[in-house]
Formats: structure tokens, C-alpha cells, sequence
């Protein structure tokens, strides 16, 4: 029976589950049937939920945020997201973090979307290890990283994600380094470590190029790298001009055995 969700209390003449996780178990049946029932996964989310259950809660959120079977209210469904990531429900670490990148239902806060993104990814979620690969790769709410980036695409795609990287390239130089670090972040709880460091490693990078000590260093190599290719020039020149005149010198012994005048008779 396909339910309307404009009429809840059909959906509750069902025998509810005893428990929390049954009622979960029956949302997501419905859910992620080949013809979804939203109407119905609602109302066992709503059960489930009621019953205690983060994950429940984290799916009633989601529901409310696409708007599937409930009214879109992404103000509602923030704090719904808020409360379940609180609880520990990956589903709701990973839509939160999408909300807070997206800016929906309040202020954005990408780097809070990034750090949501990385929990649900070091528990295996494929979809937020698919997403925290985007940010890195362009550097929304964190430092760009690429090589962690297409460390991650290999990893979501190994998790399952059927979210596709337009363009994703691994050049050969890189190929190894890249299947280091997706084995590296593949390794249980060591994802955030792994990716903490090389974001420190990262800022160092960019502070020490934006400091004027590394400024005026590099304006020295420079000035350095200008007086040698003006030196070699000069030597260059040097060089050129002892050769013309060695050449022009020869030239002239020759043309004396044949000076004199000329005709053309």
C-alpha cells in the first residue's frame, strides 16, 4: 500500500517494530526500494527516531531536506542533522556537512562541513569520502591537496560511490604516491590523522612562502639568477667578439696575396 503523506495515520494502522533498530531496518527497506515508498519510510523513521535511534532521526532530517514525502524545511531539517551528527549517526554527519558547505538552512561553514565530511568518511561512508575528495581538490573549507584528493576519489570509488570525478587524472609521476596514501587513509581511524597532517604540512607550505624572509630570499635567488645570465652574456660576447676577430684577421692575410688592381678585360 502506497500512502499519501498527507494522511499519517494510515501509515500507523502498520504493527510497529519493537524496537528502535527494527524500525529503522523497515524505513530503509522501504527507502531504498526499487519503487521507494517515502511515505512509509518516513513513518518508520518517525518511529525509529521517537524510539531513540540517531540514524532514524538523521534519515527523517534527510527526508525533510529533499522534501521526499515531508515539506521541504531545510531549518527544520538542520537541526534535526544537528542532533542526529551529535548522537554519532554517519548519515547525519554526512548531510550536515553538506548543508553547511551548501549554505542550506543557515549560515555556511565549510570547514565545519570539511571536518563533518572526514568523520563520516573514516567510518567508510562512500558518499562523504566522495565529497571530502572535492573539497580538497578545490580547497573548500580546507587547504587544497590533490594528491589526497585523487587518494580519496580511488578510496569512494572502492567504497562504492557511483559519484563520477569529471576529468580526474592520475598522472603517472604521481600513480604511486597516490595508491600510498589510499591505502594509508584505506587503514581503520587513521583517515583523519593522515589528512591533519598533510593540511599542517600544507599551511607550513604557504606560510613560509608568504613570509618576508622567504620573500627576500627569493627575490635574492632571482637577482642571483639575473647577475649569472648577464655574466655567462657578457662572457657570450666576449667570446663572439675574439672570434670575429680572429676570423677577420684571417681573412685579411688571405685577401693580401690577391690585392692589386683588377680587370675585366
Amino acid at each position: 500500500m502506497r500512502l499519501n503523506p498527507t494522511t499519517p495515520t494510515a501509515a500507523r494502522t502498520a504493527t510497529p517494530p519493537r524496537s528502535a533498530d527494527s524500525a529503522l531496518d523497515e524505513g530503509l527497506l522501504h527507502f531504498h526500494a526499487p519503487e521507494p515508498d517515502h511515505a512509509l519510510a518516513v513513518h518508520w523513521f518517525s518511529l525509529a527516531a521517537e524510539a531513540g535511534s540517531a540514524e532514524g532521526l538523521a534519515h527523517l532530517g534527510w527526508c525533510q531536506l529533499e522534501g521526499l514525502a515531508l515539506p521541504r524545511e531545510p531549518l527544520q531539517a538542520r537541526e534535526r542533522l544537528e542532533q542526529a551528527a551529535a548522537a554519532g549517526s554517519v548519515t547525519g554527519q554526512f548531510q550536515l556537512g553538506r548543508m553547511l558547505v551548501g549554505g542550506w538552512g543557515g549560515t555556511p561553514d565549510a570547514a565545519r562541513g570539511v571536518a563533518l565530511y572526514t568523520a563520516a568518511a573514516a567510518q567508510g561512508h562512500a558518499d562523504a569520502t566522495f565529497n571530502l575528495a572535492c573539497c580538497l581538490e578545490s580547497g573548500w573549507g580546507c587547504q587544497p591537496d590533490r594528491l589526497a584528493a585523487k587518494a580519496l576519489f580511488l578510496r569512494a570509488r572502492t567504497l562504492g560511490s557511483p559519484l563520477k570525478a569529471p576529468g580526474l587524472r592520475i598522472r603517472q609521476r604521481e600513480l604511486d604516491a597516490v595508491r600510498d596514501l589510499a591505502r594509508r587513509l584505506a587503514q581503520p581511524g587513521l583517515l583523519p590523522e593522515v589528512l591533519a597532517d598533510r593540511q599542517a604540512e600544507v599551511a607550513r607550505a604557504q606560510d613560509l612562502a608568504r613570509s618576508p624572509t622567504r620573500r627576500a630570499m627569493r627575490s635574492h635567488q632571482q637577482r642571483a639568477r639575473w647577475r649569472r645570465l648577464a655574466s655567462l652574456a657578457a662572457l657570450a660576447g666576449g667570446l663572439a667578439a675574439l672570434l670575429a676577430g680572429l676570423f677577420g684577421w684571417r681573412n685579411q692575410q688571405h685577401l693580401a696575396h690577391d690585392a692589386g688592381p683588377t680587370s675585366t678585360a
